[in-house]
């Protein structure tokens, strides 16, 4: 395998020179430049990535944490900030931060013994307040889906409440007002954000909240069957069900679909979308828009520009609201 010394030897010109060329740094003449380059390709060079980040402090490595790696939610977050990466000539390693605390700080400190020039978080465990403490000493870093005031600067955002909020508020402009909620693990910041959403357009209705007609679930398929099954158990009249991520809008269709209760002529039903899946379901639901590409593109570029890359501006915005998506699973109650 060749070496940069036998670079240099074959294009006559010393080894500080052929840095110079591979890092595009310094001044060379363009007919050395040329020279280097046919030498590099003569000799089928390759450099070594380890001795450049030693060299130049920096190791062109983005750092992208996010909860899972499962559902198209991950999927297409992922994919969009490869675009942004690739686009920044930098290479992204990817984990995941599980479900606790604990797995999500031992993820991000993989990440910074890696020696990631810059961290894209998608964090759902750890603290505020640690977070906070820690900033100081992390390479530079943006949330996604997650806001800390003392970080603003460093967050992209989608306003879950006012989501929320204009879901319900179709169920009842529909004049529904038995309505199940279907919700996330209440303890997370963005679920619990949801549900609230839900319970404030409740109260502005006076509408009384029964928790018999609340369940909360994983984001998943089988948590959205369990939780409709529940709550239909409860014998409690529902006209219509609210559904916090589309995952738990499959299953909550199963759920109905056995026991022989259509949507939306029996209930009407509304769900979380980010990835379309819901126009996958029969009939295609109604759905609160999580716009997760835009918002993966966006704190990609911020990031990048946090990093002083060049050709990257620091993003128009960086709150995201709901767009609320009607189709064919809602009606008024008989």
């Amino acid at each position: 395998m060749a070496t940069i010394k036998d670079v240099a030897d074959h294009a006559q010109v010393s080894r500080a020179t052929v840095s110079r060329v591979l890092n595009n740094t310094g001044q060379v003449t363009e007919s050395t430049r040329e020279r280097v380059n046919a030498a590099i390709k003569a000799l089928d060079y390759r450099p070594n990535p380890v001795a450049q980040s030693l060299a130049s402090n920096t190791s062109n490595i983005i750092g992208l944490m996010v909860s899972s790696f499962r559902g198209g939610f991950f999927g297409d977050l992922m994919a969009q900030v490869q675009q942004v990466v690739d686009a920044a000539g930098k290479t992204m390693i990817v984990t995941q931060g599980k479900h606790s605390a604990e797995c999500e700080r031992a993820a991000l400190e993989h990440l910074m013994n890696m020696r990631c020039d810059g961290l894209l978080l998608h964090l759902r465990y750890l603290s505020d307040e640690e977070l906070i403490k820690m900033a100081d000493k992390m390479p530079p870093f943006v949330l996604l889906d997650r806001y800390i005031e003392e970080l603003a600067d460093r967050c992209v955002t989608f306003d879950h409440i006012a989501a929320s909020e204009q879901a319900v508020q179709e169920l009842i402009d529909q004049g529904h007002s038995h309505i199940a909620c279907l919700a996330g693990k209440l303890f997370k910041d963005n679920a619990h954000q949801r549900f609230q959403g839900y319970v404030n357009k409740l109260s502005e209705k006076n509408i009384p909240l029964d928790m018999e007609l609340v369940t909360e679930g994983d984001y998943d398929r089988d948590s959205g069957y369990r939780g409709m099954k529940q709550i239909l158990s409860t014998g409690k009249t529902v006209t219509a069900v609210y559904v916090c991520s589309e995952e738990m809008a499959v299953g909550c269709m199963d759920a109905l679909r056995e026991l022989d209760i259509k949507v939306p002529d029996d209930i009407s039903l509304i769900s979380y979308d980010s990835v379309d899946l819901c126009t996958f379901l029969t009939p295609h639901v109604s759905a609160l828009h999580f716009p997760i590409t835009e918002m993966a593109s966006v704190a990609g570029n911020l990031l990048m520009n946090q990093m002083r890359i060049d050709g990257f501006s620091k993003p128009a915005r960086q709150r995201f609201e709901g767009e609320l998506r009607i189709r064919k699973s809602v009606k008024p109650p008989l």
